[in-house]
């Protein structure tokens, strides 16, 4: 009895953590940004019927900066500022919460994946790139879906942008 049931136990955890949601960085280089002011941001794909999701993509990473208070001012898809965050979505795979309620952990998981390149705004040089992948927890009727992937997504390219600015 003691066996089977730290079996279960162990099977248990094993599930949770597989279910997890799990954001993977790689830079391309090392990058340092220094004496910017302003920034716009510029999310695009070549993935077809996911205009809704990138339009979340860029409006939450615009939120989320604002919240971090790194540049004076954020702008959309503008070139006229001293810093271009420029977005390409590559991987993006949804999961709605309809489908999430009536498959459950079948529905899959979430995923956003794509490049993101700092380009700085006057001479049009990269500065650095680096690509966030992002993959949405499986359990739960309440996670799992694409709206997880996509903050999770954001939350990594903000956090690697804080680390890699110079005050």
């Amino acid at each position: 009895m003691k066996k089977s049931f730290s079996l279960i136990i162990i099977l248990s955890l094993f599930l949770i953590v597989g279910c997890a949601g799990q954001t993977t960085i790689k830079p391309e280089a090392e990058f340092k940004i220094k004496n910017i002011k302003t920034a716009s941001v510029k999310v695009k794909t070549l993935l077809a019927d996911c205009k809704e999701e990138i339009e979340k993509i860029e409006k939450t990473l615009i939120e989320k900066l604002k919240e971090a208070n790194m540049f004076d001012a954020i702008h959309e898809n503008t070139q006229n500022t001293d810093l271009i965050i420029e977005i390409d979505i590559e991987e993006l795979a949804k999961v709605t919460k309809s489908d999430r309620f009536w498959y459950g952990a079948m529905a899959g998981r979430a995923k956003v994946g794509g490049k993101v390149k700092l380009i700085e705004g006057f001479s049009g040089k990269v500065l650095g790139s680096f690509y966030v992948e992002s993959l949405s927890s499986g359990g739960t009727v309440f996670a799992g879906t694409t709206q997880q992937a996509i903050d999770d997504f954001v939350n990594e390219v903000v956090k690697h942008l804080i680390e890699s600015t110079v005050q």
